[in-house]
């Protein structure tokens, strides 16, 4: 990553570091933001060897994607809401430069061509000062597909052969859409439920210990899942869903 090329595509000049290989962007702008670092910063990675996703998955990170971690000032956005944004946003980027038309798995996979390309990951942390802070790390393949075996069935790029990907434009672009859709949130959840490929499906997912059935209804404003199932309606605010059309084990 190019930092000057990247802060000559934002509108201000944010703190931005640009690294090598390293283990996570989220860990170092963790520590960043505990230190001090203002909104608006972000960390980047040629390539990440401790790359995370949902709890106890591992984000496979080589030099050729964009890996990022943006640290915001989250005031009354949760973190439903901020995923979502970041899901938007990635997604809006993405079309703005290449026309490619991603979509989203609840609630923080992107999706090109029924394949994961990307994911988002959210965390919380409270500074010295006690005000509340969210990190938010972004994993997309950009690069030629040449994946480990266990992941090749279920994971794409949206590398095109013979079309180069402007990253720093890309970056800058994920960058713009979040921190200028921050103040108005919910108002991207539109945009989100449009994109969200796991509406009006069937789907599986874990609930009290128990797998349970259901029908995916609906996204609400905070970024929680509408599931109907013989239990009655059903909230989901984290954990993973598979589509039931799915194989198994692509959650």
């Amino acid at each position: 990553m190019d930092r000057d090329k990247l802060l000559s595509y934002l509108k201000e000049p944010y703190s931005i570091r640009c690294c090598g290989t390293i283990g996570s962007t989220s860990d170092i702008a963790k520590a960043w933001a505990r230190g001090g670092a203002p909104h608006g910063a972000a960390v980047f990675a040629d390539a990440q060897t401790n790359g995370r996703g949902r709890p106890g998955h591992r984000f496979y990170s080589p030099p050729g994607g964009l890996y990022m971690s943006l640290i915001l000032d989250c005031g009354v956005a949760g973190a439903g809401q901020i995923t979502t944004l970041a899901a938007v946003a990635v997604v809006r980027a993405v079309e703005g430069i290449s026309g490619q038309a991603l979509r989203l798995k609840w609630v923080n996979d992107i999706m090109y061509q029924n394949l994961k390309v990307g994911g988002i990951l959210t965390e919380g942390i409270v500074t010295g000062d006690g005000a509340p802070k969210a990190v938010i790390g972004i994993g997309i393949n950009t690069g030629p597909a040449n994946l480990p075996q266990d992941l090749a069935p279920n994971a794409g790029t949206i590398h095109q052969p013979g079309q180069a990907l402007d990253l720093e434009q890309l970056a800058a672009g994920i960058m713009t859409e979040i921190l200028e859709g921050l103040p108005l949130v919910p108002r991207h959840m539109a945009q989100y439920r449009a994109r969200c490929l796991t509406l009006g499906q069937a789907v599986t997912f874990l609930w009290e210990g128990a797998r349970l059935e259901g029908l995916a209804c609906d996204v609400d404003d905070d970024g929680a899942l509408l599931v109907t199932t013989k239990k009655g309606p059903l909230r989901l605010v984290a954990g993973a869903v598979s589509v039931k059309s799915e194989q198994a084990g692509e959650d």
